[in-house]
């Protein structure tokens, strides 16, 4: 669909489609780097959204100049003056993140149901209404289900935050269910089986949830 849009600019499809192409790798670091600002705040996050703003403009500058230049032979002082316009190029990997969302939004709402992890080198599937809570030890974390089976694996913690985006984070090493959470002081207990504590950089969002 975008080569049809490009050929306006580009002689033929198939040159168009190679410089769409070119683009796929930076739309997937657009929607990552996206998706872990997401979790910082203030100047941190404005300074991030900056940075990859950035980046994807010099890495599409770079796709267009490979792919009409060098792998097409053409002349580079021959590019249309609308390709490198950067507003132009931010259109172009913004078309591929929406379209990547249009065509899985309905597989991304069942898969709001469950979460596919690879524990001990096995693929699980883990029911998320089934999780106590994800509990992170150093280089690895342990998703713990109500029944006290524990699964570990690589995701980090600030992964599974957005992977389970109505789960609480309570400590830097805890994010749990709040439908299986009681408030009891300085603790959260989960399923009247586990007690965690709650830290002080996290407490203030924990209270105001509970209240």
């Amino acid at each position: 669909m975008l080569a049809i849009l490009l050929q306006n600019s580009i002689p033929n499809f198939w040159n168009a489609w190679l410089i769409a192409l070119f683009f796929l790798p930076i739309a997937f670091f657009i929607k990552y780097g996206i998706q872990k600002t997401k979790l910082l705040k203030g100047f941190k996050k404005w300074n991030r959204y900056f940075f990859i703003a950035i980046i994807s403009l010099f890495w599409g500058y770079v796709a267009i100049v490979l792919a009409y230049w060098y792998f097409l032979e053409l002349k580079a002082n021959s590019i249309e003056s609308t390709l490198v316009n950067p507003i132009f190029i931010w259109i172009i990997i913004g078309f591929f993140i929406l379209l990547e969302q249009a065509v899985f939004k309905k597989n991304k709402q069942i898969d709001k149901e469950t979460i596919t992890i690879f524990s001990d080198r096995k693929k699980t599937i883990i029911t998320i209404a089934n999780l106590a809570y994800i509990e992170s030890r150093g280089d690895f974390t342990l998703a713990v289900l109500l029944d006290g089976s524990q699964y570990k694996n690589t995701i980090r913690i600030t992964e599974w935050e957005l992977k389970l985006d109505t789960f609480i984070r309570i400590h830097r090493s805890f994010l749990v269910n709040p439908n299986e959470a009681t408030l009891n002081g300085n603790e959260i207990i989960i399923n009247k089986a586990w007690n965690l504590p709650i830290s002080r950089s996290y407490k203030q969002q924990v209270m105001a949830y509970f209240k």
